[in-house]
C-alpha cells in the first residue's frame, strides 16, 4: 500500500511538472476580437485569463478563457468570442 501511494505521488509530481500553468498576474498579450487585433495587458487568475485592459482605461471581463500553451479563448459579457495569445509565454 505504501509503495502504491509513493508511485501515485510520483506520477502526480511528474504530470504537474510537464504541465505549464501561468502564475496569477498581469501579462502582455495579443487579443483578437470581432473589432480587431490588439496588444494589451491581460489579467490571469488560476491559469485563466479573466480581464483584458484597454489603453483607454476600460476593461473587458473574459469568461472561460483557460490557458493552454500560452493561448486562451473565451467570451466577453456580450457573448462575443475572444482569442488571446500571451506574449512570451513559452519563453519562461
Amino acid at each position: 500500500m505504501k509503495k502504491l501511494f509513493i508511485l501515485i505521488m510520483f506520477l502526480i509530481i511528474v504530470f504537474l511538472s510537464l504541465c505549464s500553468f501561468a502564475e496569477d498576474g498581469t501579462y502582455d498579450a495579443t487579443v483578437i476580437t470581432d473589432s480587431g487585433t490588439y496588444t494589451v495587458p491581460v489579467e490571469v487568475e488560476g491559469s485563466e485569463v479573466t480581464y483584458v485592459y484597454w489603453p483607454n482605461g476600460g476593461n473587458m471581463h473574459v469568461y472561460g478563457a483557460d490557458i493552454e500553451d500560452g493561448f486562451a479563448s473565451g467570451t466577453n459579457s456580450r457573448g462575443d468570442f475572444v482569442n488571446i495569445e500571451i506574449d512570451g509565454y513559452n519563453e519562461e
